[in-house]
């Protein structure tokens, strides 16, 4: 030991004195409140970085990361769904705003295909009327609106023949027997899909049964 430095006596070799580490302050309730709402405030701002909303009340929540769409929630309804049926290029329901017309419909299925009767088209279709929920559009092609007319003997009664399945009105289709007002709109409505080769078309398309079309058979043809 090293008598000319007396304090050295109470130094260990070879160490130096530690200072203590000053202690962390504890972040006060206002300081966690403040980190919570700021949190909160960012993520409400990343969710409405994803919402879109569109006019008339519906709301988009647009596509993701992955390009799939999130949700769609609608809002207002403001659409009517209708069917376009017979000579368009796309027969089909469709989903139009409200207040369309019934040229905005037949647009929608692509227009008049190759087939349609164009003079039967104008006469039977009213292309500035609205257009209504749930209500059918059957756009008349070539043959199917020609009449036949009933075959007339002498002295004898006018129209009396068979009531042509292609051309016959709901109430004539209505008063077969075992026919009613609803099979009735699904024969006319098959119909203008695809116009009857044979009466026999009423079962395969299974409109009517063997048994009722067996009823009326002698008062219908095509």
């Amino acid at each position: 030991m090293d008598t000319s430095a007396p304090w050295r006596e109470l130094e260990e070799p070879g160490e130096s004195p530690s200072k203590a580490a000053p202690a962390r302050p504890k972040p006060s309730a206002l300081q966690l409140m403040l980190a919570a709402v700021a949190i909160l405030a960012i993520g409400s701002l990343a969710l409405l970085a994803f919402i879109q909303v569109k006019p008339g009340g519906q709301v988009d929540l647009i596509a993701g990361p992955s390009g799939t769409a999130l949700s769609k929630v609608a809002g207002s309804p403001g659409v009517v769904v209708v069917q376009v049926t017979g000579a368009v290029l796309k027969p089909g329901v469709y989903t139009l705003p409200a207040g369309s017309r019934v040229g905005d419909a037949i647009h929608a299925a692509g227009g008049y295909s190759a087939d349609v009767d164009p003079r039967a088209a104008e006469t039977k279709l009213n292309l500035a009327a609205k257009l209504q929920d749930a209500q059918l559009i059957a756009v008349p092609r070539k043959g199917a609106a020609a009449v036949a007319s009933g075959a007339t003997s002498a002295g004898g009664p006018a129209g009396t023949g068979p009531i042509n399945l292609n051309t016959a009105t709901s109430a004539q289709l209505d008063s077969l027997p075992g026919v009613g007002p609803a099979t009735a709109a699904k024969i006319i409505a098959s119909r203008e899909e695809l116009p009857f080769t044979a009466v026999d078309d009423l079962v395969t398309r299974k409109l009517v049964t063997a048994a009722t079309l067996a009823k009326f058979r002698n008062q219908v043809g095509v």
